[in-house]
């Protein structure tokens, strides 16, 4: 199943990008653009501020095939967050295998912490 979730929103999965090479990964998931304009039509919607779905991305990160941990030490030294119209940091695990991209922790938007939860399944190439 695919999913991309804060909190209790769900966003859908949009376009996905990853690449290992050279023992680095760079990522980047997309929220679903139809997704979003759907809960953009209820006036409550909490996310009402946005103007596009988030993304997550991590730039040239080592990897070795294991789950990763990114923690602040981790963000401190590599390019990766969530930007939902800035750049916010996240804690938790990424775990990339044959058939799934899974990443779950928490994030910090708009000063408040919320659970992340990215479910994308990978297609063969």
């Amino acid at each position: 199943m695919n999913s991309f979730k804060i909190g209790k929103t769900e966003f859908g999965i949009g376009k996905i990008s990853l690449s290992i090479e050279n023992d680095l990964l760079t990522l980047e998931i997309n929220g679903n653009d139809d997704v979003f304009d759907e809960l953009m039509e209820d006036d409550g919607c909490e996310w009402s501020w946005a103007l596009y779905p988030p993304r997550i991305y991590f730039r040239s990160v080592p990897y070795s095939g294991e789950k990763i941990v990114i923690d602040s030490d981790f963000l401190d030294h590599y390019e990766t967050a969530l930007y939902m119209m800035e750049h916010n940091d996240f804690t938790g695990v990424l775990e990339v295998t044959d058939s799934c991209i899974e990443i779950h922790g928490l994030v910090s938007i708009a000063g408040k912490t919320s659970a992340l939860s990215i479910v994308a399944e990978r297609t063969p190439a």
